[in-house]
């Protein structure tokens, strides 16, 4: 019983100083959460409308009641910008709470970006978008749940001593900026096919979020390349990878993956499927004496998806497989993501990716 709460601990602890060192929340389905991903991503869609919401539970197995749990919930849209270009425009706000802490950063940003038409026919139409993001981020902790060595009197713990911590009113504020780039093309006449491929460059500034008094912790520039497509290999069957690679610091997160698309419609083209797929998430960290690991697989993320109209659920699992198992016993993060489109009119054949 001893080895297994020591195992425990050392996890909880482990887990927590990568969170710090990571800095970001990230998704497993992270396709489903674009503006998280890429502000070029706001507005790319056939439709004229998107709202997306996403809820992950992390560590449970661990940390009980103290799991990471994040949310975050998006609207934008898309809108003309004379013949053939298109401006889109967004909302997101997003939510990271865990730890006795109640370790916890709330964001809320307007993104904003340009969809130019680059040329092609109706087969091969190709677009480049540059977007932006403005946002404010609040961290915070609640202290009144922490112990500290200096209140352990030599016997025994006593919460009456003083922690001698110099905590900043436990909360920072700061804004935040982000931009990125997005190309992508169609395959074929009706855009049942496409591929994409996008850059973002986040926390452009890299502000001090030290809760520290006279402390100083960068908020570490995160670049993030990702990609993917979907490709028609049978009248109703399509093969869906999505990569996507970041960079924070001394981290790195590449998740690589791909899904099955099976229409539920006889036609070329159906507003109604199935998607089934497996991804990979491979970490470098840095541990708390700086020193950075190598690559090594985090997790094994399946997923799940079905399209209903204009309704998408997604469904993930992680199955963590790092040397974390012993404490973990396998499990990682559950995941749930729904996004629902609106087409006031006629679908622009775009050729876009199906976030």
């Amino acid at each position: 019983m001893k080895i297994g709460k020591l195992l425990i601990a050392t996890a909880t602890m482990w887990l927590a100083a990568m969170q710090v060192q990571a800095q970001d929340v990230h998704f497993s389905q992270f396709y489903a959460s674009p503006l998280n991903l890429n502000p070029a991503t706001t507005g790319v869609m056939p439709c004229d409308l998107r709202v997306s919401a996403i809820y992950r539970n992390q560590w449970a197995s661990v940390m009980g009641n103290n799991a990471f749990n994040t949310f975050s919930a998006g609207v934008e849209g898309k809108f003309r910008a004379g013949a053939y270009d298109n401006y889109g425009l967004g909302l997101t706000v997003w939510a990271d709470k865990a730890g006795a802490s109640a370790f916890s950063t709330v964001q809320a940003a307007m993104s904003a970006s340009y969809i130019k038409r680059l040329g092609g026919r109706r087969s091969n139409l190709q677009y480049l978008t540059a977007g932006g993001q403005l946002g404010i981020t609040q961290r915070s902790i609640n202290t009144a749940n922490l112990t500290w060595g200096t209140q352990f009197d030599g016997t025994q713990y006593d919460g009456t001593l003083s922690s001698q911590e110099n905590i900043a009113g436990a909360r920072k504020i700061y804004a935040d900026f982000n931009v990125g780039l997005m190309y992508y093309m169609a395959l074929d006449k009706k855009a049942a096919s496409n591929i994409y491929a996008g850059i973002a460059f986040s926390h452009i500034g890299q502000n001090n979020v030290a809760l520290m008094n006279q402390g100083f912790e960068a908020l570490y520039m995160k670049f993030t390349i990702h990609g993917g497509g979907d490709f028609r290999v049978a009248r109703r069957l399509a093969l869906v990878p999505n990569f996507a690679v970041m960079i924070q610091g001394p981290s790195l997160q590449s998740n690589f993956g791909t899904a099955v698309k099976f229409d539920f419609s006889k036609r070329a083209v159906s507003d109604q499927a199935f998607y089934l797929g497996a991804y990979t998430r491979i970490v470098t960290a840095q541990n708390q004496a700086g020193e950075t690991s190598g690559a090594a697989v985090d997790a094994l993320i399946f997923v799940t998806r079905v399209r209903l109209g204009s309704s998408n659920i997604g469904l993930s699992y992680d199955i963590n497989v790092s040397s974390l198992m012993p404490g973990t016993r396998g499990n990682g993060a559950v995941e749930l993501s729904y996004i629902y489109t609106l087409c006031g009119g006629r679908k622009a054949p775009m050729g876009c990716p199906s976030f």
